[in-house]
C-alpha cells in the first residue's frame, strides 16, 4: 500500500468516527493552545519587564545598599550614610554618587490620602545620574533647593492618568511620617512646596526616579526623619563597560569591609530573566501534562476503535496486508489527530493570547491604593516560529507515541482470530 493510500485511509477511519476522533483531537487542541498562550505571554511579559528596566536603569550605573536582594537574610549589620558618599567618588572610574534616604510615609494632596516613598536626595546629582528621566514637564527643578523644596512624579499629580491633576506648581503638600519614639507614637508633618512635577517615565527602576517617587532635599530629609543613615547610594561610572564595572564593584564593596552590596543593571536583569524563565519553564511543564493526558485519550480511543475493526483488520490480512501496513494505517491515525489537534492548538492559543492583549484583562491589575498610582500594565504576546514548530512537533510526536502501542497490537493480529472475532 502506497504512503498516500495509507493516509487516505486513515483519514477515512476518522471521518466514520467523527465524534470519537474529536474528542482525541479536542485534547491535544486544548494542550498546545495552553503552551501557546501561557509562554507567549510569559515572553511578552519578560519583554515588558526588561523594557521597563532598561528605561530606568543606565548601564553605568550600579546601586551600593546593605539590603538583602536574595531569599537568604544576607542583609549587613553595617550602615551607610550620607557622607559615604564622599569614600566613593574617591574610587577610580566614579564619575559621581549620591545617597537617597527613604522612608514610607502619607502623602496628602487636597482631599487625597496615599502612602508612599518619601525620597530626600540632592536635586542636582541625583539631576546629572539620571539625565533622561528626573526631568521636570511642569516647574523646574532648583539648582539650591529651600527646605520647602518637593518634587512629585507624574502619577502622583495625575493618578488617574486621564488629565485629573490633584495639584500644581507652588500647592503645598503635607507629608506625615510615623514613627516610634521610646514606646510612644510619633506623628512629624512636615509641609513642602511644589516645585518641579516630572514627565511620565513608565519605566521600573531601581534607586532612580519613578512616576510614584516624591523627592525632598537630602538636608531636609535628615532633619525630618531625625537620621542621616541611608540604605542606598547610586553610583556613576565613568564608563559602561563591563570590565570597568566588575573592577569598581570590588573595590567599592572591598571599601566597606566586604559588608555591602553592588548591584549591576546586568546583575538584576538576569536574576529577573532567570526568575521568569524558570516559572514559564514551571508552567509550561505543568501544562504539557494534559498534553500526556490527551496521549492517553488517544490510546483509549485507539483501543476501542481497534476493537471494532477487529474483523476489518482480519479481512485486510486475509487480502494480503502486510503487518508493516496495519501498522502504518494506525499510526498514521496517531499522526493525523496530533497533526490537526496541533494547528487547532496554535491557532486558538494564539487568538486566546491575542485578545487577552486586546480586552486588557492583564492591565490594572492592582488593586487598593496604589492602584491608581501604578497605572496600567499591558503585557503583549510574543509569538516566534521556533514556538509554533516546537509545539507543532511536541503534540505530533505526543500523539504518535502513545498510538504506537494500538497500532503494534492491530499489527500483531492474526487473520484467523480477527476474523472469528464477534
Amino acid at each position: 500500500m502506497l504512503i498516500r493510500d495509507a493516509f487516505s485511509y486513515a483519514i477515512s477511519a476518522i471521518k466514520r468516527r467523527k465524534v470519537r476522533k474529536g474528542l482525541a483531537i479536542l485534547g491535544v487542541t486544548i494542550g498546545i493552545a495552553a503552551i501557546i498562550s501561557i509562554v507567549s505571554l510569559s515572553s511578552g511579559f519578560q519583554n515588558l519587564v526588561s523594557t521597563q528596566f532598561e528605561q530606568g536603569f543606565s548601564s553605568d550605573t550600579l546601586i551600593v545598599t546593605t539590603e538583602s536582594i536574595s531569599f537568604v537574610d544576607t542583609e549587613s549589620d553595617l550602615q551607610l550614610y550620607v557622607n559615604d558618599t564622599d569614600i566613593i567618588n574617591g574610587i577610580e572610574n566614579v564619575n559621581q554618587s549620591a545617597a537617597l534616604l527613604q522612608r514610607t510615609c502619607a502623602i496628602h494632596i487636597g482631599d487625597q490620602e496615599y502612602i508612599l516613598g518619601v525620597v530626600g536626595v540632592d536635586f542636582e546629582t541625583y539631576s546629572m545620574i539620571f539625565s533622561n528621566t528626573f526631568l521636570a514637564d511642569s516647574g523646574s527643578i532648583p539648582d539650591a533647593p529651600d527646605n520647602k523644596s518637593v518634587i512629585i512624579g507624574a502619577r502622583v499629580n495625575d493618578p488617574w492618568k486621564n488629565g485629573s491633576v490633584l495639584t500644581s506648581i507652588g500647592d503645598e503638600i503635607n507629608i506625615t511620617y510615623t514613627t516610634r519614639s521610646g514606646f510612644e507614637i510619633e506623628n512629624r508633618t512636615y509641609t513642602g512646596r511644589i516645585d518641579a512635577i516630572l514627565g511620565e517615565i513608565g519605566g521600573t527602576n531601581i534607586g532612580g526616579p519613578i512616576d510614584i517617587g516624591l523627592y525632598i532635599p537630602i538636608d531636609t530629609a535628615e532633619d525630618f526623619f531625625e537620621t542621616d543613615e541611608v540604605g542606598t547610594i547610586i553610583v556613576q561610572l565613568t564608563s559602561s563597560d563591563e570590565e570597568v564595572i566588575e573592577d569598581t564593584s570590588n573595590e567599592i564593596e572591598e571599601s566597606f569591609g566586604n559588608q555591602i552590596q553592588v548591584i549591576t543593571p546586568k546583575s538584576v536583569l538576569e536574576a529577573i530573566s532567570s526568575i521568569i524563565t524558570t516559572i514559564e519553564l514551571f508552567v509550561s511543564a505543568i501544562t504539557a501534562i494534559s498534553l500526556i493526558v490527551a496521549g492517553v485519550g488517544i490510546m483509549n480511543i485507539m483501543l476501542t476503535s481497534l476493537m471494532e475493526r477487529t474483523r476489518e483488520i482480519g479481512i485486510l490480512k486475509a487480502l494480503g496486508m502486510h503487518n508493516r501496513t496495519v501498522l502504518g494505517v494506525f499510526l498514521n491515525e496517531a499522526l493525523l489527530i496530533g497533526l490537526i489537534g496541533s494547528v487547532l492548538g496554535i491557532v486558538t492559543g494564539s487568538t486566546l493570547a491575542l485578545s487577552i492583549d486586546q480586552l486588557g484583562l492583564l492591565e490594572n491589575f492592582t488593586t487598593g491604593t496604589y492602584n491608581t498610582v501604578l497605572g496600567e500594565i499591558s503585557i503583549r504576546p510574543v509569538f516566534e516560529i521556533s514556538l509554533f514548530l516546537n509545539s507543532l512537533i511536541f503534540g505530533v510526536m505526543i500523539s504518535v507515541i502513545f498510538g504506537l502501542y494500538p497500532a503494534w497490537r492491530a499489527a500483531r493480529m492474526e487473520p484467523v482470530d480477527a476474523l472469528r472475532h464477534e
